[in-house]
């Protein structure tokens, strides 16, 4: 009896599959001092930009609190916002 197309095709290209994914390796595996300087660099730019940024703003240079402050109540909604959508699931 002959064999269903589509299991000969599945069982195909899970050895293609298998076979060609010990061949290649991730690139962040191939990489990885270059990928975690890379993140490095790029948080630093962004925390760094932000600084500059608010550093714009009188209000926050004389009041560093105030920042604070926005930042943990913005962190409060974003957990609610995450409680409230995950029950939704």
């Amino acid at each position: 009896m002959e064999e269903d197309p589509l299991i000969r095709f599945e069982r195909i290209t899970k050895d293609a599959h298998d076979t060609l994914g010990k061949m290649t390796r991730p690139v962040f595996k191939q990489y990885p001092l270059l990928f975690a300087l890379l993140i490095t660099f790029s948080a630093a730019a962004i925390i760094h930009g932000f600084e500059l940024f608010v550093d714009q703003f009188e209000i926050f240079r004389t009041y560093p609190s105030l920042l604070v402050t926005i930042g943990v109540i913005a962190l409060i909604i974003t957990g609610t916002l995450y409680k409230t959508l995950r029950k939704l699931r």
